[in-house]
């Protein structure tokens, strides 16, 4: 009989909590399937207390919440074998967006009771803490700083849209060095992003890289934005879809990024404020192995 572990984030409310252990029972019961439920706790690190149950044995791991629960978990399971599925109730989701998991409480846990394939994501440590989505300097960690849980819920990824624009005259260039794999370019730039979700790239940012949880690298977005009389022609690039070029650079990162500037810049990840420059970001390939629908629909 299989075993899984589901951690969960019990800031999604009693409802969802409920209709979650209601839709485990049915589907994991149906299929065999034993579970351990294990809640998170705000500003306790829970990655020891799932390693300890995942060496005591467990199939796969359960990620119930929103990305930083994922984020939580891959933590983790980085460089084991122990396979993550991911229940998306939290507010963004964005992770399981991208891997086509089935956004419906009740169909993504009949997911994980059923058939399914499995996806190497990539990740990447910061300050020994790992992220899934992405690490900023500069104006996108201040809209994800100012951007609220009530507008995610409403606007989804476009919150972060509406938060930009409102923001991003007043906000002014700084002089910043990124070292990517070793090589480093000393530039004015309104943003440098470290990037590993292809949805939010595709939302926020102009076209110019094929962003993808799975490929194997990270890629940086160097946003070269001067001043006021710039933004409209970013934006403009954005809405329709154009490259914003020599605006927006971007570059790949397999190693290491590291991003310093004078004076220290607040920095974010995956959407919290987690410090400031300098930073140092270490690519994680196939850091971890998720349970995501079987194409062959066998």
């Amino acid at each position: 009989m299989k075993q899984a572990l589901i951690i969960l984030n019990p800031s999604v409310g009693a409802h969802v909590t409920g209709r979650l252990r209601e839709a485990l029972a049915v589907h994991f019961g149906r299929a065999g399937i034993n579970f351990e439920i294990y809640e998170t706790q705000p500003g306790v690190q829970s990655a020891v207390a799932v390693q300890a149950r995942v060496r005591a044995g467990v199939d796969f791991v359960v990620a119930a919440g929103g990305d930083g629960t994922v984020a939580a978990a891959c933590d983790a399971l980085v460089g084991g074998t122990t396979p993550l599925g991911i229940v998306p109730i939290g507010t963004g989701n964005l992770v399981a967006h991208e891997l086509g998991i089935p956004c419906e409480l009740g169909a993504a846990v009949a997911l994980l009771a059923g058939t399914t394939r499995s996806r190497c994501i990539d990740a990447m440590r910061v300050q020994g803490r790992l992220f899934v989505l992405n690490v900023s300097v500069g104006i996108s960690a201040a809209i994800m700083a100012h951007t609220t849980r009530e507008e995610k819920k409403v606007l989804g990824p476009m919150a972060y849209v509406a938060t930009g624009i409102w923001r991003a005259p007043g906000f002014r260039p700084r002089r910043v060095a990124v070292t990517i794999d070793g090589a480093t370019r000393i530039v004015r730039a309104m943003d440098v992003v470290v990037m590993n979700c292809g949805i939010l790239t595709r939302t926020i940012y102009p076209p110019g890289a094929d962003v993808r949880l799975d490929d194997g690298h990270l890629d940086v977005l160097v946003l070269r934005v001067r001043g006021v009389l710039d933004f409209p022609r970013y934006f403009l690039n954005l809405l329709l879809r154009r490259p914003a070029a020599p605006l927006a650079n971007y570059y790949q990162a397999h190693r290491q990024v590291v991003i310093r500037s004078l004076p220290p810049q607040e920095m974010q990840g995956d959407g919290d404020i987690i410090g400031q420059t300098p930073v140092e970001i270490d690519v994680l390939p196939g850091a971890v192995s998720v349970l995501v629908p079987d194409a062959s629909g066998k």
